[in-house]
């Protein structure tokens, strides 16, 4: 005979069963949007930042110059702490920042922003040999790249702003050309599609002024 007591506990396990199982159906929904930084070689749309044209990339890549058949290493690129994060920033004031729960970097923003320049760089000149720092003593590249950046993130307006010092260093580690920029693009809206997508505009103006240094110092 089964007793009272032994039916509510069974009737209990079975609600918290259909409970778990009827959560585990119905997840809740992720609101979290991820966002990737754009290379000329990958968006088009990008060319006209960079100063170069066509129907194609392999035309594209012609517009920008004779290709260098050098090796170029791309780093260290330093970040403030604060882009340091997977969460997006937007500049509320001008000491006032806001970190988005839902809108986040689908990779390191230092790094993405390190792996798009060299990208870029690598079409402007046409050079396949790029490597990314830190690399081994043994890979020395001929011409390296250093870029310490200050400021890199949008308005509430959408408008994306870049500040930074970049250089162009020798095998030897001598300073062969050096720059301070400070970019801002509009956007085409405040959202923060279009926002990634001035970012990635920025980056491209970055490289095609380092790629026109290295052109000058490789002659």
């Amino acid at each position: 005979m089964i007793s009272t007591d032994a039916v509510h506990v069974r009737t209990s396990a079975l609600l918290i069963a259909g409970f778990v199982s009827a959560c585990s159906l119905n997840p809740k929904e992720d609101p979290t949007t991820y966002y990737v930084l754009s290379a000329l070689s990958e968006d088009p749309s990008l060319w006209s930042a960079a100063g170069v044209g066509g129907a194609d990339v392999e035309e594209a890549m012609r517009s920008a110059g004779p290709e260098l058949g050098l090796k170029i290493g791309v780093g260290p690129i330093t970040f403030p702490r604060y882009l340091e994060r997977s969460r997006m920033v937007t500049r509320i004031a001008e000491n006032e920042l806001r970190f988005s729960e839902t809108h986040r970097w689908a990779h390191p923003l230092d790094e993405a922003f390190q792996s798009t320049l060299a990208q870029d760089i690598g079409f402007l000149l046409g050079a396949k040999n790029l490597i990314l720092h830190p690399w081994y003593s043994t890979e020395a590249p001929e011409f390296t790249v250093r870029v310490e950046v200050a400021r890199f993130e949008r308005d509430e307006e959408g408008t994306v702003h870049l500040a930074c010092v970049w250089e162009v260093r020798s095998g030897a580690d001598e300073v062969l050309a050096s720059g301070v920029l400070q970019l801002s693009d509009p956007a085409d809206d405040a959202t923060v599609q279009s926002s990634v997508a001035a970012q990635s505009r920025l980056i491209a103006v970055l490289g095609r002024t380092v790629a026109d240094e290295i052109r000058k110092v490789a002659a």
